[in-house]
């Protein structure tokens, strides 16, 4: 019975993993580029599912559960509607593993089994290697990497941004996941800790001059200063002093070497208001095409509907997901995303970074297709699961608990 529980308590934790295997496959991918991450990356989380969601986990009798479960399930049988746009089977799948396939991620943060769990340290561990090693191939422009990063982002790619081993967008994004882990962990060690970290998950995010990463790192830097600072006094207040000593050394010396930097950086997040007007007539114009209720079908205006239609909705998630979804899977996800901002508030103490990561990426997938990235998506459910781990833990019923024990 002991070695029972050892082995299972052992292969719950492979998820904590995800991001370190996702780097390593894309530094792998490097040399061998006709290995498809996508495919490596489904399979990976497949075998996660297997390992760590038991049948009564998606049982619990909870709102959020259920909510939850019928988004995927939504998601999941609008294939029948998607099959009238004429469109490939292999459009609606690719779709499916990318954005649909990461919310199971949602269960794994349950803490009936651990309360605390290595996930967000391991995946800070990984981003932040991404970003140095990321860093290097970008300064050095090896055939290798621009290459690479002409299948990620599309051929002829500029490496004008910082890319990272993500592309710009996923980079921005998980940078700023990253400048939240750090702080956390900041946080916990009373100062002492995760401050390197941070500095180079903030670096990797400006560099990328995304303006949705720009715009909420600013807004994060902002509260999490006052949480840290002020509401909860994790931090000395004297290292507030000393924190602006150091940025303002760091100020100074970029602006002294290059002069045009914060210039040329404050232009782009004044163009954030642009962001919208640019998309505007695109955006809307999938709304004639399909019936409101229900959607055109998941992945009928995505990225990997270009080769087949003249109308795709590249940037702004919640236009694609009212286009595809229609009025019942819209309201489902944001019924899911108010849910857990109102439970977050209730326990902002504990609950901070998860609160920080649902948001911050909300907000920038107003003007990008956020949750459709595969490697960005993750740690969004992830989050959601965790800020309501405790709360499904208690609403199990006595033969669900039954069960978690007997494992």
């Amino acid at each position: 019975m002991i070695q029972s529980n050892i082995s299972n308590n052992s292969s719950s934790k492979l998820y904590e993993y995800f991001y370190l295997i996702v780097v390593l496959v894309i530094l792998f991918q490097l040399y061998v580029p006709q290995i498809r991450l996508g495919i490596i990356t489904s399979f990976i989380m497949f075998l996660l599912i297997y390992k760590n969601i038991k049948r009564h986990s998606l049982l619990y009798n909870s709102s959020i559960n259920k909510l939850v479960l019928f988004y995927i399930l939504y998601n999941s049988i609008s294939i029948f509607w998607f099959l009238f746009k004429g469109f490939p089977l292999s459009v609606f799948f690719a779709e499916w593993t990318n954005s649909i396939l990461p919310v199971f991620f949602f269960y794994f943060s349950y803490p009936y089994k651990r309360k605390e769990d290595n996930f967000y340290r391991y995946t800070l561990f990984a981003l932040i290697f991404s970003f140095i090693v990321g860093f290097v191939l970008w300064i050095m422009e090896l055939p290798l990497y621009r290459a690479f990063m002409d299948v990620t982002e599309g051929p002829g790619t500029d490496l004008l941004f910082f890319q990272s081993l993500f592309g710009l967008t996923a980079t921005g994004a998980l940078g700023f996941v990253a400048f939240l882990i750090s702080f956390q962990i900041i946080f916990k060690s009373k100062g002492k800790n995760g401050k390197i970290a941070l500095l180079v998950a903030l670096v990797a995010t400006i560099l990328t001059f995304r303006r949705s990463a720009l715009a909420v790192i600013i807004m994060s830097i902002i509260i999490m200063h006052f949480l840290g600072y002020f509401r909860y006094s994790f931090v000395k207040k004297r290292y507030f002093l000393l924190e602006l000593a150091f940025f303002y050394g760091i100020i100074l010396y970029v602006t002294y070497t290059f002069d045009d930097f914060f210039t040329n950086l404050f232009e782009r997040i004044s163009m954030l208001s642009e962001a919208f007007d640019e998309r505007k007539a695109n955006n809307f114009a999938a709304f004639s095409h399909d019936n409101l209720l229900i959607g055109g079908g998941l992945g009928a205006y995505g990225h990997k509907v270009v080769l087949y239609s003249k109308i795709v909705i590249a940037d702004g998630n919640y236009f694609k997901m009212f286009a595809e979804l229609g009025i019942i899977g819209t309201f489902t996800f944001l019924s899911i995303l108010a849910s857990s901002i109102f439970k977050g508030i209730q326990d902002l103490r504990n609950k901070y970074l998860e609160m920080g990561i649902v948001i911050g990426l909300s907000l920038m997938a107003i003007g990008s297709n956020i949750f459709e990235y595969q490697v960005i998506a993750p740690i969004f459910w992830y989050s959601i699961g965790k800020i309501f781990a405790v709360y499904n833990s208690k609403n199990m019923d006595f033969n669900q608990k039954l069960n978690v024990i007997n494992e």
